[in-house]
Parts: C-alpha cells; sequence; structure tokens
C-alpha cells in the first residue's frame, strides 16, 4: 500500500476525511514517505495516518500489525486487499515451476492471511474491499497464466469468505492497468464503494473506470441477479 494504487486508495480515504488511514508493507522506507504524502493529503487534521511493517506472507506479522493498528484507532471499519505480485509473462509451457508457485503463493496467501487477521477484529457490518484483476475472469491472454491462476484463485477464495461471513460487506474491484501517477480514479472509486450509496454492489465485482450515475440506476437489477459475479454462462445456479 505503499506506491502506486494502493497508496492512490488511502490517500482517497484521507482526502474523504477519514478518522484513520493505516499501510502494511515490507519496506519501512516507502511506508514513511507514503504516509507523509497521506498526511499532507488528509482533510481532516486529527486524521490519524500511520503505517506497519510486516509482510503478508507471515501471519504472526499480519496478527502483530492490525493489533497495533487497532491499539492506536480504536476500530478498523474498512479493509482494502491490494497486496500483489505481477509475474513475468510468458506461456505455460516451459514456465519455472518454483517462479510460478512463488508468484501464486504471493498472490493468494497474502489476501488469505489479511481476511483471516482482520476477521476476529472486524465490526459488525465492516467494509472489505478486495483488489482483483481482469485477468481473473476474461477471456485467456496467452503469456499471462502466472498471473491469471493467482488472481482467480484469490477472487475465489474471496466469493467463499463472503458466503462464510454474510454480515461483511464485500467488493472485488478491478482497478484497470495504470501506466502512469495517474491514480486518482481507482483511489476515489475504493472511497464511493466503501459508501452507503454502493451497498448494492455486496459480493460483486466491479470495474474502477464504469459510470458511477449508470450503476446507481441499475442497482436494484444488480443486486437482485446474479450480474457482476463470476460463474457459468446460461445455468441458473
Amino acid at each position: 500500500m505503499s506506491v502506486g494504487i494502493g497508496k492512490a486508495i488511502a490517500t482517497g480515504f484521507a482526502q474523504a476525511g477519514a478518522q484513520s488511514v493505516s499501510i502494511l508493507g515490507r519496506r519501512e522506507g516507502r511506508l514513511i514517505a507514503a504516509v507523509a504524502d497521506i498526511r499532507a493529503a488528509a482533510i481532516n487534521a486529527a486524521s490519524v495516518v500511520g503505517y506497519e511493517v510486516a509482510d503478508l506472507l507471515k501471519r504472526e506479522e499480519v496478527d502483530r500489525a492490525f493489533q497495533s493498528i487497532l491499539a492506536q484507532t480504536g476500530n478498523i471499519e474498512i479493509l482494502v486487499c491490494n497486496a500483489a505480485v505481477l509475474p513475468a509473462v510468458g506461456p505455460l509451457s516451459g514456465y519455472d515451476a518454483d517462479q510460478f508457485m512463488n508468484n501464486f503463493s504471493i498472490n493468494v496467501l497474502s489476501t488469505f492471511n489479511t481476511l483471516q487477521a482482520f476477521l476476529p477484529l472486524a465490526p459488525p457490518n465492516a467494509t472489505i474491499i478486495n483488489i482483483t484483476a481482469a485477468a481473473a475472469h476474461i477471456v485467456p491472454m496467452p503469456g499471462a497464466s502466472a498471473y491469471a491462476v493467482g488472481k482467480a484463485a484469490s477472487l475465489k477464495m474471496v466469493d467463499y469468505f463472503a458466503a462464510e461471513n454474510p454480515n461483511l460487506h464485500i467488493v472485488s474491484m478491478q482497478p484497470g492497468t495504470v501506466a502512469t501517477d495517474m491514480t486518482d480514479l481507482p483511489g476515489h472509486f475504493c472511497v464511493w464503494l466503501a459508501s452507503p450509496e454502493a451497498r448494492f454492489l455486496k459480493n460483486k465485482i466491479i470495474w474502477a473506470n464504469w459510470d458511477v450515475d449508470e450503476l446507481v440506476a441499475r442497482s436494484g437489477e444488480i443486486e437482485n441477479l446474479r450480474l457482476l459475479t463470476c460463474g457459468l454462462n446460461g445455468v441458473p445456479m
């Protein structure tokens, strides 16, 4: 959460007046720099902006980080799962198995540990925003299997977590490919996803570049049908 889309999301919440914003990551130098930028963007001078150094592949570090944040802020209402790695592109045949599984582990286990650590601390109706990718649910793109498989597994895991914890408001967001530092769109879209207006998107998959007004206009249709979910087309199940 110290660079790119993750930092933009944290900045968006600070700009929206969040009482506290906390980010996690492995590199303390980047975290310190990100916190300074996020704090400068906050419209609420009383906002608590902080960081915790944690390797999300190590459950004990994630637990410690969440306990520390809770002690400082008193409550964690919104969780954004953003950790991921973009593996090298290459065909499945000939791809190094160790590299493939390492990429898979990062893209799945980081979210797994984060969800497990957050659940005991989550207040009723807490919000979880899972940052997914188009590769997880669109037609296959040759060469992208190492990334797509991990993100697809993570997406399905979040689906199960949502089904097992129906009190939580969980949304998966595809932020788009951001080729520049202009990451405001997915950052601000995440803030909207956490708002009361977006409650109809519970357990849905959403793209950050979709029109909010059009989504709201179709909220009844989206909420009551299997739209914006992964499934088998043509079969009502």
